[in-house]
């Protein structure tokens, strides 16, 4: 049916989509896969710079879709040409994508973060950057995240990237960082579980697979202040080798079943409607993993900055550099 056999490529996050699914959707295409694995957006836009014209798929988040969009490095589809009739009504109109030209949704959820019973009962940013004297906490190790959570600590937008929103945040970060041993978005659930740290910031899909794992032992925190509600879709990139591959391919990862497995195996939320419905009762109704209405309303997404995040970046970079691990 395509012209050629070679593997599709395509630029993931660990578990999402679920590496079964992947191989199953290429399977039926006749394909092999090859899965980059990524922990970042900034290193999602790496490697698809770095390698132009060899992605044939790709799970950029809700900024990155605005900031890709912005350079036409997306390839817009015909909608009717996928079951976006799966997804939930919100995942068909998202303000960087309303109408879903440019990607889908595939997972959503919070950033707040994960703690043991010896951290405080906690519910603020606050004691997150402000942990008592001998307990060690985590962070993700990207910026928008980081930064974005020190904003929103101060009561101030996540997006801000102005003089005096910077600075405000700069001093949350640097007044954390002696507690701090580990910046890290690869795994920001285990050293939870093992003990190595009384906290981490965390996305709330891993996370509540956490908590049921634990058996009560640990606790998914939305903070009383606000957090960031984030989007990871799927999208073609405009210099996609085989369209019409990469567009078959998408298509089938909507199955359902295959949607679902990220969920089950992976810990994140599904937009899709139809797989929802595939899972156990108990999983449909963790408002850990399926946020309510009023915790989304407490939250914000990330936009993007231009090249006003770079000062964002440097940032990050002066406070993560010196404590990293």
């Amino acid at each position: 049916m395509f012209a050629r056999a070679r593997p599709l490529r395509v630029l993931a996050w660990f578990g999402m989509p679920d590496p079964l699914a992947l191989s199953r959707a290429a399977e039926r295409l006749g394909r092999g896969v090859e899965v980059v694995e990524i922990a970042s957006n900034e290193r999602l836009e790496e490697l698809l710079d770095e390698e132009p014209g060899s992605w044939d798929l790709i799970f950029p988040s809700d900024y990155l879709v605005e900031r890709l969009s912005v350079r036409d490095a997306l390839l817009p589809f015909d909608p009717d040409s996928l079951p976006l009739d799966r997804l939930a009504p919100w995942a068909r109109e998202c303000e960087f994508d309303p109408g879903n030209r440019l990607s889908v949704p595939f997972a959503y959820g919070t950033t707040g973060y994960l703690r043991r019973s010896d951290f405080p009962d906690a519910g603020t940013w606050h004691d997150l950057f402000a942990p008592p004297q001998g307990l060690k906490v985590g962070m993700l190790d990207e910026v928008r995240e980081v930064v974005g959570a020190a904003l929103i600590s101060r009561g101030l937008d996540p997006n801000g990237c102005d003089d005096a929103s910077l600075e405000a945040a700069r001093d949350v970060l640097q007044g954390q960082a002696p507690s701090v041993v580990r910046y890290d978005s690869d795994d920001f659930t285990g050293p939870v579980l093992r003990g190595e740290v009384s906290a981490h910031q965390a996305w709330s899909g891993p996370a509540s697979k956490a908590v049921r794992e634990s058996g009560g032992g640990l606790t998914y925190v939305v903070p009383s202040e606000g957090a960031t509600l984030w989007i990871t879709c799927a999208a073609i990139p405009a210099n996609a080798p085989e369209p019409e591959a990469s567009l078959a391919f998408l298509a089938g990862l909507m199955e359902p079943e295959l949607s679902s497995l990220a969920t089950l195996n992976g810990g994140y939320a599904t937009p899709n409607d139809a797989a929802r419905s595939l899972l156990a009762p108990e999983i449909r109704v963790d408002v850990t993993l399926f946020p309510d209405a009023e915790t989304v309303a407490r939250c914000s997404l990330l936009h993007d900055l231009g090249n006003s995040e770079q000062t964002m970046t440097d940032l990050f970079a002066g406070i993560q550099g010196p404590h990293d691990t």
